[in-house]
């Protein structure tokens, strides 16, 4: 869940460098430099980027160099961290019975919006085992657009 913010314009931290002119290539997102759509978040190239990742664990969207736990986005789909398991549930509720068994017998490596249309729920847990995150889907815009989630975190005690 990538979200890319625009900095203030008077932040001096912004890329730049010598010779170069807001508006050159070096300022354009890419889908201005492949002729694509252009959507919102291309403004934050002109005036520097910021990467964020909601965090599983601290529950909060931090930036993205400090988030230890966390689901991608690409396009519309979430893609769990390579070390951590994913399953999505059949119904509307997931038990623990239903995540461990979930878990161990059908994990999933991408959980597109489309399978989580409805609050239909999926769990995340994290690489050490000892985390697991109940995730609701409540809203996603399209493409690279916010995403609304609702969280239960469980804890594995002993």
């Amino acid at each position: 869940m990538t979200e890319t913010l625009v900095k203030h314009a008077a932040d001096a931290t912004g890329p730049t460098g010598t010779g170069l002119r807001i508006g050159t290539a070096a300022y354009m997102a890419t889908e201005q430099a492949l002729c694509l759509p252009v959507t919102p978040a291309a403004d934050a190239f002109a005036l520097g980027d910021e990467s964020y990742e909601f965090d599983l664990r601290a529950g909060e969207v931090v930036p993205a160099e400090t988030s230890s736990w966390y689901p991608a986005r690409c396009g519309n789909a979430f893609v769990p961290p390579e070390d951590a398991d994913a399953f999505v549930a059949a119904g509307y509720v997931l038990g623990p019975a239903d995540r461990e068994r979930g878990l161990a017998t059908e994990p999933v490596t991408d959980l597109p919006f489309e399978d989580l249309a409805d609050g239909r729920p999926f769990c995340v847990r994290s690489p050490g085992r000892r985390e697991t995150v109940i995730v609701r889907l409540v809203h996603a815009e399209a493409e690279e657009g916010p995403v609304t989630v609702v969280l239960s975190r469980c804890t594995r005690r002993g």
